[in-house]
């Protein structure tokens, strides 16, 4: 019989995919790109994990609801349907319809306590998006793109764009209580002078990104193009955002573990409501620093180009004004073009979102925390139990290119939970979309990028 709550995540992830294809519907709060995806993960989840929790009666619930029916498997599985659908519905109501044929496709185990599951799922549901309802996650934002030298602007390959989620580093935390209100993130390399390039690590940055992550990149491998395509998900048709990869991948390590249905429950709200919150933190920082992406500071790198551009100097070697990126794909999709996301460039949400879902991984299952220093490592430690093979729904021989063309199927082996980490915050730079300080730091000790973020 299957899990119910791999079942439901089942739903989820369609729901992610369904939501990123055709017209986007307005609702109350956002579930769309990574930000209102991390959110909506987290509380599917969350709502999964107490309905388990409140029948087995082992463990506080998140939502501080009770339960008082018999603890059995019934109505454990009758909890998790019911609090997954409300949820669900209440997110996406346009695909209610949906949500109700799945639940109908689930095999329920017989037993007593169906009726009492049922009753302590909505409850469960409707605590948690009731405790939700004021979280931010609505607010209308208020952002102006800045002029000056250094500043995120919009994408001149696809200028249509809107600027995402300048708000949503106010939005509630799940769990999390820095402080100061937000973890601790250093500046980006070079950001406290008026020339980036004079900061060697910037410049290395700069220099690699222009030439890797180019539309027509000459040092370019093919197992670059391929990491740049694997990790994407950059809310595209049918394959939604970075939090679905992560569920996915989530999936197939709790799944080659023979993780019984309460751990389940708990590795899946964890490893989401770390997603969440990662996302929170670094969309405040990525509108606090304010940093251009590649596509914007390669063409301005030259002080006489740009908005704030100054007559004097006609050119410089490390400027190209006519530059364009490889893109983030565009996938199946042909009436757009591959594309750099619309935000700032640091930190790399990617590499936010990923170092935390790992992160999760490794130490639920009692492993130590990761390093940074785990993740530069050349040949991190083979984690024989954590080992797995993934095919990304970017590559899976049916997703198509921005130009119509079917790409490959490939099936990526990852033998240690480090590795990922690393492949995915570098994909972004053969991608051209992000330089590598906005992922990883050249230093283990550094505190930049969105490694050191997510692992905490």
């Amino acid at each position: 019989m299957i899990d119910p709550i791999v079942y439901w995540n089942d739903a989820l992830l369609e729901a992610n995919a369904r939501d990123h294809t055709g017209v986007e519907v307005k609702k109350p709060f956002p579930t769309r790109g990574p930000t209102g995806s991390s959110r909506a993960f987290a509380m599917v989840h969350l709502a999964m994990r107490d309905a388990v929790v409140a029948v087995r009666g082992t463990k506080p619930t998140y939502t501080g609801v009770g339960y008082s029916g018999p603890s059995t498997d019934a109505a454990r599985d009758a909890a998790v349907a019911a609090a997954a659908q409300c949820t669900l519905s209440s997110l996406w109501p346009e695909h209610e319809d949906y949500f109700t044929a799945h639940a109908a496709g689930h095999v329920m185990p017989g037993g007593a306590g169906m009726d009492d599951g049922h009753r302590v799922g909505v409850e469960v549901a409707t605590a948690l998006l009731a405790g939700r309802g004021g979280d931010g996650a609505g607010d209308q934002p208020h952002y102006a793109s800045s002029s000056a030298y250094g500043r995120h602007r919009v994408d001149p390959v696809d200028h249509t764009q809107p600027f995402l989620g300048p708000q949503w580093g106010n939005v509630a935390h799940f769990v999390l209580q820095p402080p100061h209100g937000h973890i601790p993130l250093d500046p980006p390399p070079g950001y406290a002078l008026s020339d980036y390039l004079a900061d060697a690590h910037y410049k290395a940055d700069h220099d690699e990104v222009r030439d890797l992550g180019a539309l027509h990149s000459s040092t370019r491998t093919p197992d670059h193009t391929v990491m740049g395509h694997y990790w994407a998900y950059d809310g595209v048709n049918n394959l939604g955002t970075p939090p679905r990869l992560y569920n996915q991948i989530l999936r197939t390590i709790a799944t080659n573990r023979g993780t019984d249905v309460e751990d389940m429950a708990e590795l899946f709200a964890l490893a989401n409501v770390a997603m969440a919150d990662a996302g929170i933190e670094a969309w405040y920082w990525k509108y606090y620093y304010n940093l251009w992406r590649p596509v914007i500071g390669i063409r301005e790198a030259s002080p006489n180009d740009g908005p704030s551009g100054v007559a004097g100097v006609n050119s410089t070697p490390d400027c190209d004004p006519f530059w364009l990126p490889l893109g983030a794909p565009n996938s199946n999709q042909t009436t757009k073009p591959d594309f750099t996301p619309p935000f700032p460039a640091y930190p790399s949400g990617h590499a936010t979102f990923g170092a935390a879902v790992f992160q999760t991984i490794r130490m639920f299952y009692g492993g130590s925390p990761i390093t940074v220093a785990d993740v530069l490592a050349s040949n991190p430690p083979a984690e024989t139990a954590n080992a797995f093979d993934f095919v990304s729904d970017e590559l899976n021989g049916a997703t198509t290119s921005s130009s119509g063309h079917l790409r490959p199927r490939h099936l990526r082996r990852f033998t240690d939970l480090a590795t990922p980490i690393k492949e995915n915050a570098l994909s972004r730079v053969y991608l051209g979309v992000h330089w590598r300080f906005d992922g990883l730091p050249r230093n283990a000790t550094d505190n930049i990028g969105g490694v050191p973020l997510g692992l905490k």
